[in-house]
């Protein structure tokens, strides 16, 4: 893929924590697929909440009682997945 030369200015913890896990690879390859994920994370999140709006139109939007028994449900899910023993 074609590169392009640009200049960043980046936190110091940022730039440790990047040179801390390139595998031998260079500063700009991990930056590179640090970004690229980052990116791919935030069109994702785009989509999904594109989706979620969809669905309001659609059906409404969740009541507040809807809505706090989605989060307890989500609260529970992350925690049975943090607990020992869970596979």
């Amino acid at each position: 893929m074609k590169k392009r030369r640009v200049t960043l200015n980046l936190d110091e913890d940022v730039v440790d924590a990047l040179t801390a896990t390139t595998g031998g690879r260079s500063l700009s390859a991990a930056a590179n697929d640090a970004l690229r994920q980052a990116v791919a994370t935030e069109a994702h999140r785009g989509a999904l909440s594109r989706w979620l709006d969809e669905l309001d139109a659609l059906h409404g939007r969740a009541t507040p009682e809807e809505t706090d028994a989605i989060e307890a449900f989500v609260e529970e899910v992350a925690r049975s997945s943090t607990s020992p023993g869970v596979a």
